[in-house]
């Protein structure tokens, strides 16, 4: 990782400093966690994209085509699992 440069807006002094190596395995974590997390909820975003609309899933109930409907929802799931 390399060194920080931090900048003092008020007096623009510039200040250079290295991180430590604890430091540096601690934002390694912490970094891998985050990507960790956003990567296990990636598949809801895809999922909701291309999730059958409110709209048609009214229009799935009143026109009683709801096989159709999870037939939809099921192709979106299995192109997008957990």
């Amino acid at each position: 990782m390399a060194d920080v440069i931090e900048l003092n807006v008020q007096t623009g002094e510039k200040i250079t400093r290295s991180f430590t190596q604890e430091e540096k395995d601690n934002i390694a974590t912490a970094q891998a966690e985050a990507k960790k997390n956003f990567d296990a909820l990636d598949y809801k975003a895809k999922r909701m994209s291309e999730y059958p609309t409110i709209e048609e899933c009214v229009h799935a109930i009143l026109d009683d085509d709801l096989e159709a409907l999870q037939a939809k929802r099921t192709a979106v799931k299995e192109k997008y699992p957990k």
